[in-house]
């Protein structure tokens, strides 16, 4: 029951430090009433929920959502991370250890994105004590280097000093005494640099634990009454309970049961002071102790029964089964056996895992002290509830391994469904391959033919006059050729497929060709370097923006051509407009690569409309579904 005591006392008092002295809430609610809808209203909001915490944190959690919305609004994201974190605590001190991690991590992406080091060392550390509440130790021994790290960065002493404290509060509560004692010490060397009296105190209670653990009881005193000297300096009633109530332990488990009822005294009149329910609870337990101590068995049970239905109003697990302990051992005591299987049942039920070797031990104590006839049954029901105990833990397993049966078939799935997704990945580069050749061969083939039978005639022919002309169009059509093996290479060349290049791509060409057939270009395309597209969807969208662009120069006689990319939610829009004489949609022959410009649309799933009026505008819209 000592160990379980012990481990009852570290979680209390590794929880319930306050980490900052209260500011002037009145002034600050002052100055949110004059604040205007900037920054500075923001960090208002930030100190009020920073400060409130302590005693509203409903309260603090509600400002500190007024100052993410505004702060989001101003795009503030400084402010943003900090209000989130005011929420997180908020909710740590209301205890929503949930609620607290989500807005957390929150909290981690905008102070990232600031590039603040402090609020991230802050951050990092809230989320390491939370994981550690939590007995997720792993991961709290992970954020406590991320935020040891950040607090390096920007040469944080006090950063440093609360990761060091955190460290010696993951260790101290796997029960790994010794290994925390360095990290409470480094704590409080740090606390000391920065000025930090208050949370020296909290360390130097933290030390004083493991030190009574370890039964140095000496030191283990001489730790606390430093806190308590510190505490009493800063006025410190909060703390002074639980510090009192610690010293009161410490005597009581080094057996001086006299220092033990005054220091026990002492912190219930701080927890009368202060009207808090559980911490008069924890000192009605700390009396019970004594009594338990004392054999003064009924004045134990009364004080017992209080504290208990605190716990249970609160729903603290550990604190039911280490008081439902200590009145099954008062009851058993003073013969009333009944009670003391209750609160055996009620000790067990609060914490199974740990309570099972007592359970056990209770049982043959029993046995072996009252074997008196009368008590049979009740033995004999402990051990039928002892087979019913074993019969459940079998189904356990038996669903335990159910479950990891399931996993290895989902795990399974998973692998053949990845194998698919890789399959398909082949499946697309043999068709692009595909697509490469086909293009190399009508394009880039057709071409070249054309260049060697052109260069044969030149060859041939004797009079310069045409031989001019025909090494004239020998010289196109290496150009074209020259274009045509570019946009080929673009098209697949790795390290090509951002959007923005495809921008640079098409303003080169609408210059290039309204250049050279005196058009004026107006070009916005911003647009697209903020998407991604595939690089099926760059080729089609290129090869469109290219037949429209040579349409408009070569048959509209338009003075201008004007090309805009926007998005449209989830969608881009490319509108290529002319100022020429138009075409009859309906009625206009096949070519002009129109056709072709619609397949391209249809194969990325795209829409192409062509709105054209005679002697006024021709308008290609593509959209294109991101």
């Amino acid at each position: 029951m000592q160990k379980h005591l012990a481990c009852l006392f570290l979680l209390l008092f590794a929880g319930s430090v306050v980490f900052a002295q209260q500011l002037n809430v009145d002034s600050l609610f002052t100055a949110l009433s004059k604040a205007e809808e900037d920054t500075n209203k923001v960090n208002i909001y930030r100190l009020l929920s920073v400060n409130l915490k302590f005693t509203e944190p409903a309260e603090a959690i509600i400002y500190g959502k007024k100052g993410v919305t505004l702060s989001t609004k101003l795009g503030f994201d400084n402010g943003t991370a900090g209000c989130y974190l005011g929420v997180s605590t908020g909710y740590i001190y209301a205890d929503k250890l949930d609620s607290a991690l989500l807005f957390l991590d929150t909290a981690l992406v905008f102070a990232h994105k600031a590039g603040d080091m402090n609020r991230l060392g802050l951050a990092y550390l809230n989320r390491a004590d939370i994981y550690r509440q939590l007995q997720n130790y792993q991961q709290s021994l992970k954020d406590c280097e991320m935020a040891l790290n950040y607090a390096d960065k920007a040469n944080n002493d006090d950063v440093r000093a609360r990761v060091n404290q955190t460290f010696g509060a993951v260790y101290l509560q796997q029960e790994l005494y010794p290994e925390s004692i360095p990290y409470f010490n480094k704590a409080i060397e740090l606390y000391r640099k920065t000025g930090n009296l208050r949370m020296s105190a909290a360390a130097l209670n933290n030390l004083s634990v493991a030190y009574k653990t370890l039964k140095d009881f000496s030191r283990a005193i001489a730790s606390i009454s430093d806190a308590l000297r510190i505490s009493d300096s800063l006025k410190d009633i909060t703390n002074q309970s639980i510090f009192n109530g610690n010293m009161a332990d410490t005597y009581i488990e080094s057996g001086n049961y006299e220092q033990g009822a005054v220091y026990a005294e002492k912190a219930m009149e701080y927890a009368l002071i202060q009207k808090n329910k559980r911490l008069i609870a924890i000192a009605q337990v700390f009396k019970a102790k004594i009594f338990v101590r004392q054999k003064k068995y009924n004045d134990a049970i009364s004080l017992l029964h209080a504290a208990m239905t605190v716990f249970k109003e609160t729903d603290e697990t550990d604190r039911i089964f280490t008081t439902g302990e200590m009145l099954a051992e008062a009851y058993a005591q003073t013969g009333n056996y009944t009670k003391a299987y209750e609160y055996m049942q009620v000790s067990r039920a609060a914490h199974d895992s740990l309570v099972k070797w007592e359970y056990e031990d209770g049982i043959a104590a029993m046995q072996t002290k009252f074997g008196v006839k009368e008590k049979d049954n009740e033995i004999l029901l402990l051990n039928k509830d002892k087979e019913l105990q074993q019969q459940r833990l079998q189904k356990q397993r038996l669903l335990l391994a159910g479950a990891i049966a399931l996993a290895l078939l989902a795990l399974g799935g998973l692998w053949l469904l990845l194998n698919r997704s890789k399959l398909k990945q082949r499946m697309k580069e043999l068709e692009l391959r595909n697509q490469i050749a086909a293009d190399l061969h009508d394009e880039v083939g057709s071409s070249l033919s054309s260049i060697h039978m052109l260069s044969q005639m030149a060859l041939k022919q004797e009079d310069i006059p045409s031989s001019r002309d025909i090494l004239s169009r020998l010289g196109n059509n290496a150009k074209e050729t020259m274009d045509k093996m570019g946009d080929i290479v673009w098209m697949i060349k790795p390290g090509e497929t951002e959007s923005g290049s495809l921008k640079q791509r098409m303003e080169n060409f609408a210059y290039e060709i309204g250049g050279s057939q005196n058009i004026a270009v107006k070009l916005a395309l911003d647009d697209l370097e903020k998407v991604k597209m595939t690089t099926g969807q760059r080729k089609n969208t290129w090869l469109i923006f290219k037949e429209a662009i040579n349409n408009a120069a070569k048959y509209s006689g338009t003075e201008s051509i004007e090309v805009s990319a926007t998005t449209e939610g989830n969608t881009l829009v490319l509108l290529i407009k002319d100022h020429g004489k138009g075409f009859d949609t309906v009625n206009i022959k096949k070519g002009n690569g129109l056709s072709n410009m619609q397949n391209r649309a249809r194969d990325m799933g795209a829409t192409l409309d062509i709105v054209s009026v005679k002697n006024e505008a021709t308008s290609i819209r593509l959209s294109l579904p991101l």
